[in-house]
């Protein structure tokens, strides 16, 4: 508070010692500042940089920046013996649109002085009449840098100089970076006045009673930030020939809000004539609501100082006093996706930056997460809220596996007293389909790299072969290791006293309580109550919701990328199947992303996340050629989610800064080749097929027939030469020898704790520690915006799906029962690929899951 008053008061003097000179120069007789029938004033409004609904009469090209609506009053009230005309109310509502469009509604009261004829004997026109503006402005936004807008306006008054005049004003600003913004602004470039107004002062001319107005003007943010902000301008009024500069100082005060002043002056080359008009002010802001005032004085206003006052109840806030504490609460009831997921991680991160949020209770009506590697990102980002201070509270029903392993490292978990915990160990399910395919006739016929490329066994066996199965068990007791790590440790008892707990389940809630599972029992009504209690403190307790914040800066700001690459890679353009629920990542979109991130100069860095079980061999090398490209211009970190195999690993190979979670599925480093041969189908049912072919391999790739013994042996030969180049990109990528590269290898399965030991991956994080890296490669500052690729795709199927279903998220086979949709999925890659196209891919279930 006291660097406040400091502040204010340096502005205040700084502008009262800039008109105090011009009058000692001038004496009291100098000429006003021109008159005109003129909105009510904006006290240090900038207007290169203000983009609050004052920009509607300062320059509407900013209101495209305005952050979100807002309603403001001001009040300028003048002295009788004023010369300017700007006094009164002002009352705006303003609000951003869709599209980059913004618009703002205004009305101005105004209110001239009251006093008698000015000293030269002609009567102020003005004085004794109020006069209305009713003003209307819009504008667009094209991009971060530049904004254009325009604003119509029309006068009221019973005084016939100010009756039904309509002013046209257009303005343009740019803003080519975070220290720069300039403006250039027409205002009532029509000059709408009806009638003229003699003017003694000015050598008896006739002056409209609107003149036209263009302005120039610029600001600068020493710092890139908000925080300290000089702008100059210059305005040429047209009907006196005058040139006004005029420069404006706007300054956050912390914890209390922003100060301002300015000084304007007219004939400011002429030592004799000239006059000068200062402001300074002071407003307070607090969350969304903001009041203040301050000072207008000069003797280009009069003898006499002015005050005015200010007020508004915005949708967004700026840097003021700190908001009052508060715990906030937060439903999840559906298992995110992978973009909801990180959606959900950002709001966490949020919340520990968040100086006014003493505790979060994240109440969990479904499962938080659809694997353990996103659930070991929640429980980081719970971590990372109790490091800032503040208190987590998780909230239960049924909690499945995943809010077990999420809800560890929080302070305390309630149950609802009739719910219960779905836990008694792991299990892991792979699902065969040979004897399905036998009994329709269809026969798999695959040529793969070795006995750890598992996935064609899927379509090949009735049950795991002995590699697989081994490959499968040690999957599921690396899982089993983590997640009773992670039990005992965040829940504070032994890893062996966790197992004896485990073969107790499944628990009803008083059993849950009784392991240690949970610490106490709450219905949702009561969890206000059990907040508090975990606070130790009463606090207010409301939903979470998103908060916009004033921009901090201008134009466009350096920014950190993620990229997804969420599903199935596939050559050509990306889709979903909803049918299936399958996402493809198609190589022509994909390729079409990252070089736009390559080229746009705002992008510093680029955080690759893979969600993929791989898929076309091809495709994958496509998407890493392009990704080698792009980070030969910026720096590239990959965060692997649930799964990065196969091919979604060989995209991976393109950096050589790898983040993986504990139990991220990854390696899988094998391609495999081969079709469905439905003859036999065709068979059953009666039809037939006729062949004719110039040469013997000419329907090799035939659904119709099977591999011949030769065509086996080429494929073999061709899947060890895509295998070649698989071991050569990641020899590159990894920097290591072909040979290490091929003993780990061979189609073999990693969790990301033993790719780390195998050199595969660089660091054990999740997203949260890839961004960190990203923007410590940049050279960004923590608060660096980040942007998301590619846009998803969503087709006229999809929304037809989803309105059938009565809802708006996406309808599928996520809703169907887990052996119903693992069938379907199972069965996808048979409907997804063609049988010329070499696999780098794995078999691939949801996640293990509870037993």
């Amino acid at each position: 508070m006291h660097r406040a008053r400091r502040a204010a008061g340096f502005l205040s003097t700084a502008a009262i010692v800039l008109a105090a000179a011009a009058q000692v120069e001038t004496g009291a007789q100098a000429d006003p500042l021109p008159r005109s029938a003129d909105h009510i004033a904006t006290p240090g409004g900038s207007v290169a940089a203000d983009d609050t609904g004052d920009a509607i009469v300062l320059n509407p090209a900013n209101l495209a920046w305005l952050p979100a609506s807002e309603l403001r009053w001001t009040w300028v009230r003048c002295p009788n013996d004023a010369e300017k005309v700007g006094c009164g109310h002002s009352l705006e509502a303003s609000a951003p649109l869709p599209f980059g469009f913004a618009t703002s509604l205004r009305a101005d009261l105004v209110q001239p002085p009251w006093g008698s004829a000015d000293s030269d004997g002609v009567g102020f026109p003005y004085r004794g009449y109020d006069f209305t503006w009713i003003t209307w402005g819009l504008a667009l936004k094209l991009g971060d840098r530049v904004a254009f807008g325009f604003s119509v306006d029309r006068s009221y008054s019973q005084n016939p100089y100010v009756e039904g005049l309509s002013g046209v004003t257009a303005g343009a600003s740019w803003r080519p970076n975070t220290h720069f913004a300039f403006s250039a602004v027409a205002h009532d470039f029509n000059r709408p006045s009806p009638t003229l107004v003699p003017d003694l002062s000015h050598g008896g001319s006739a002056l409209p009673v609107l003149d036209g107005r263009y302005d120039l003007a610029m600001a600068l943010r020493p710092t890139g930030r908000r925080s300290v902000e000089l702008g100059f301008e210059i305005e040429y009024w047209q009907g006196v020939d005058a040139w006004i500069p005029r420069g404006t100082l706007g300054i956050d005060v912390p914890y209390v809000g922003r100060a301002t002043a300015s000084v304007q002056a007219e004939h400011f080359w002429n030592d004799t004539q000239s006059a000068v008009m200062g402001t300074a002010g002071l407003e307070v802001h607090f969350d969304g609501l903001s009041a203040g005032g301050g000072a207008l004085f000069g003797d280009g206003l009069g003898p006499t100082a002015a005050e005015y006052a200010t007020a508004t109840l915005a949708a967004y806030s700026q840097p003021g006093i700190p908001a009052l504490s508060r715990a906030v609460w937060l439903r999840i009831e559906n298992t995110p996706s992978t973009r909801e997921h990180v959606a959900l991680l950002r709001k966490l991160w949020q919340m520990a930056d968040a100086r006014d949020i003493d505790a979060v209770t994240l109440v969990l009506r479904g499962e938080p997460a659809d694997s353990y590697a996103h659930a070991e990102e929640l429980a980081d980002a719970i971590r990372v809220l109790r490091s800032r201070g503040k208190k987590v509270l998780c909230s239960w029903e049924a909690a499945g596996t995943k809010a077990i392993y999420v809800c560890a490292s929080a302070d305390r978990i309630v149950i609802n007293p009739a719910g219960g915990v779905r836990y008694s160990g792991l299990r892991s399910q792979y699902i065969y389909l040979k004897g399905l395919l036998d009994k329709i006739g269809v026969k798999a016929d695959f040529v793969r790299i070795g006995p750890h490329k598992t996935a064609p066994e899927q379509f090949t066996n009735e049950t795991a072969g002995p590699v697989a199965r081994e490959d499968h068990i040690d999957g599921l007791r690396q899982v089993e290791a983590v997640f009773v790590r992670n039990e005992a440790l965040y829940r504070h008892m032994t890893e062996a006293h966790f197992r004896e707990v485990t073969l107790r389940g499944p628990f009803v809630a008083t059993e849950a309580r009784a392991a240690g599972l949970v610490d106490g029992f709450a219905f949702d009504d009561e969890l206000a109550h059990a907040t508090q209690d975990l606070v130790g403190r009463p606090v207010s307790y409301v939903k979470y919701e998103d908060e916009t914040h004033a921009p901090p800066a201008f134009g466009r700001r350096d920014k950190v990328a993620i990229l997804y690459l969420d599903g199935d890679i596939v050559d050509g353009r990306s889709q979903h199947i909803p049918l299936v629920d399958a996402r493809l990542v198609g190589s022509y979109s994909m390729v079409e992303a990252i070089e736009q991130l390559r080229d746009d100069s705002t992008v510093r860095a680029v955080v690759l996340r893979i969600e993929s079980p791989g898929g076309s061999s091809l495709a994958s090398d496509v998407m890493w050629r392009a990704l080698v490209l792009l980070g030969k211009r910026k720096p590239l970190i990959v965060s692997m989610g649930s799964v990065a195999a196969s091919g979604g690993y060989y995209v991976a190979a393109a950096s050589n800064d790898i983040f993986a979670l504990p139990l991220t599925v990854t390696g899988s480093i094998g391609v495999f080749y081969g079709k469905a041969d439905v003859s036999g189908l065709l068979s059953k049912i009666g039809v037939t097929i006729d062949t004719y072919k110039t040469a013997p391999r000419a329907d090799a790739e035939s659904f119709f027939r099977g591999f011949t013994p030769d065509e086996e042996r080429e494929l073999g030969h061709k899947v060890d030469q895509f295998y070649d180049t698989f071991l050569d990109r990641v020899a590159e990528g990894r920097r290591m020898k072909k040979e290490d590269v091929d003993a780990v290898g061979r189609g073999r399965v990693w969790m990301g704790q033993q790719a780390i030991e195998k050199h595969l991956i660089d660091h054990l994080g999740g997203l949260r520690e890839a961004l960190q890296a990203a923007r410590e490669a940049a050279n960004l500052p923590d608060d660096a915006p980040i942007v998301e690729a590619p846009s998803e795709p969503r087709s006229l199927f999809d929304a037809a799906l989803a309105l059938a279903a009565g809802r708006v998220r996406e309808a599928s086979l996520a809703d169907l029962p887990p052996a119903v949709r693992g069938l379907a999925q199972s069965l996808a890659p048979l409907l997804v690929y063609g049988s010329d196209v070499p696999l780098a891919r794995m078999e691939w279930v949801d996640d293990v899951e509870t037993h």
